[in-house]
């Protein structure tokens, strides 16, 4: 009961954070139409060996290019204005990440309900809304600022 509880309160798995981190610092890079894999789980702080069989995911959700040879790498395949979160979210964790029980039960529906059946319900549309109209253009642009304000957080305590 305990695991359940645990995942309860987990959205998505490890890999899914960091192919959404991943995918943000490629963003903000904008200098580059490639990246390799290496330089950007270095800049995100995500392990390389893992994230490596995230961006496959992507690459077979058709977000990402893989190039082989010389300079290889990856690149967008859309503009990051036009690939929502929930998009991404299921290319990583499958398109029926949100479609079971909240507490793991096997059997849980409108017929045999668990006992948070009907507040996931309602939750989850209302997240769901929200991750299908937010786009990764939008979530780096978030991440962004809050480095920025952090980063200008530690300047002022460094003054001090």
């Amino acid at each position: 009961m305990e695991e359940n509880i645990h995942n309860m309160f987990k959205l998505y798995s490890k890999g899914c954070q960091y192919a959404l981190r991943a995918l943000t610092f490629v963003i903000a890079e904008k200098s580059k139409d490639r990246f390799l894999a290496k330089d950007i789980c270095e800049k995100a702080e995500i392990p390389e060996y893992f994230t490596r069989k995230v961006l496959q995911s992507l690459v077979q959700g058709g977000f990402l290019e893989a190039h082989r040879g010389p300079g290889g790498g990856y690149s967008l395949t859309r503009e990051p204005a036009e690939i929502t979160l929930l998009e991404v979210i299921k290319a990583v964790e499958g398109d029926d990440t949100f479609d079971h029980c909240i507490l793991g039960f096997a059997e849980c529906g409108r017929g045999n309900p668990c006992p948070l059946h009907h507040i996931w319900v309602d939750s989850k549309k209302a997240l769901l809304e929200n991750l299908s109209n937010t786009t990764l253009a939008q979530l780096t642009a978030l991440t962004l600022k809050r480095k920025m304000l952090h980063e200008r957080g530690s300047a002022k305590a460094r003054k001090r």
